[in-house]
């Protein structure tokens, strides 16, 4: 239709010349030299319009980001961030209190609970001196009391986060789209966290001193991430509609790697609030951006030739994530990831082995396919 409307505006333009040029002909030389200049003008001016109606943008309701804690402002943020920003800070964290100074975080739906569970029991007996906190994203009363019982004491927390203020597609489990917001909120509470997936667990029987050390570094690398990459490009992860709304092109993400969100250090920093989660927050807000016309989550064909081709499954969260730190941190993933395996220091528990472990445990039956924790 707006090409339509551009041709109609071409040819009103160009009838409207022909007639000038037309008219008397003591007239013509100037009425020539204006007509040139007005038809560049309005196919300048017709040109403008079609680009700015195609433009993608993050605009969102700016309810959502108030809603969040996120406040305009022009002054620097609080004295709890370690990186250096630039002078001038767009939004600040409304309420900004860090009660500890490291959390554990992660987040269960209803019909999770087995794996919530052995998650919380993993970290009692690995890192018995951190706090655990726990997001509880529906479920239902019998299940959140279970947890509970589970998670009694000073070292673990369960918050029922209540997302029904936010966009419904917010809760998706396909798209994640909650999760950069509950990050957000945890790095409200605590200094530093280590977010994880409910199905995670930590091996090792000194890994304690290990994570403190990871910890340790992503407060002091200047960057306040620090997590694991894949083996997957960036973009061939992303559907190439999403780095529209970046206003970046996906060739420059096909030799970035992707980094994962199942296990990965945050620190509060004022890099971390606005350049890292605002963009990455006002993307899960756009419906358009985080779930592109045509993407999907399966389908996934990493055999195409070359590797970084978009394989024609989309990451959503993980995916506007990466493009985030791309473009954040000029496209050195060494400054927020490392190569290292991180199958030394944890491995994935499905659903199903952790509510076959919890029924034997309840029926006090021996199964040497567990998992042990000091794996």
């Amino acid at each position: 239709m707006r090409t339509k409307h551009f041709l109609l505006g071409l040819c009103i333009v160009i009838g409207t010349s022909l007639f000038l040029i037309l008219g008397p002909a003591g007239q013509q030389n100037d009425s020539l030299k204006n007509i040139v200049t007005q038809t560049h003008q309005h196919l300048k001016d017709f040109q403008k319009n079609l680009r700015d109606a195609n433009e993608k943008k993050l605009e969102i309701d700016q309810k959502y980001l108030t809603q969040l804690g996120f406040i305009p402002t022009h002054s620097s943020l609080s004295a709890s961030a370690s990186a250096s920003t630039s002078s001038q800070t767009i939004y600040s964290i409304n309420n900004q209190t860090i009660k500890t100074n490291f959390s554990v975080v992660t987040y269960t739906f209803n019909g999770e609970i087995a794996s919530t569970i052995l998650h919380a029991q993993n970290i009692a007996t690995k890192l018995p001196n951190e706090l655990l906190i726990i997001y509880d994203l529906g479920l239902n009363e019998q299940e959140l009391q279970k947890l509970q019982a589970f998670c009694n004491n000073s070292k673990c927390i369960v918050i029922t986060y209540d997302l029904q203020q936010l966009p419904s597609y917010i809760f998706d489990q396909q798209m994640h789209a909650f999760r950069p917001i509950l990050i957000h909120d945890a790095l409200m509470r605590s200094r530093t966290i280590l977010f994880m997936e409910n199905n995670i667990r930590i091996r090792g029987n000194s890994i304690s001193k290990e994570i403190n050390e990871l910890k340790l570094k992503t407060e002091n690398n200047g960057v306040g991430i620090f997590g694991w990459t894949t083996r997957q490009a960036t973009s061939s992860r992303t559907h190439p509609k999403m780095f529209d709304y970046f206003e970046t092109f996906a060739d420059s993400f096909l030799f970035l790697p992707m980094v994962s969100l199942d296990f990965i250090f945050f620190t509060n920093t004022n890099l971390v609030n606005n350049k890292i989660m605002l963009p990455w927050i006002k993307c899960m807000l756009t419906p358009e951006c985080i779930h592109p016309i045509g993407a999907q989550s399966g389908g996934c064909k990493f055999n195409k030739k070359p590797l970084y081709r978009y394989s024609g499954c989309h990451g959503y969260d993980v995916s506007a994530f990466n493009i985030v730190l791309g473009l954040t941190f000029g496209f050195d993933e060494t400054k927020y990831s490392t190569h290292d395996e991180s199958s030394s220091l944890y491995y994935v528990e499905t659903l199903e082995q952790a509510t076959k472990i919890l029924e034997n445990r309840r029926k006090n039956i021996s199964d040497t396919s567990e998992h042990p924790f000091d794996e």
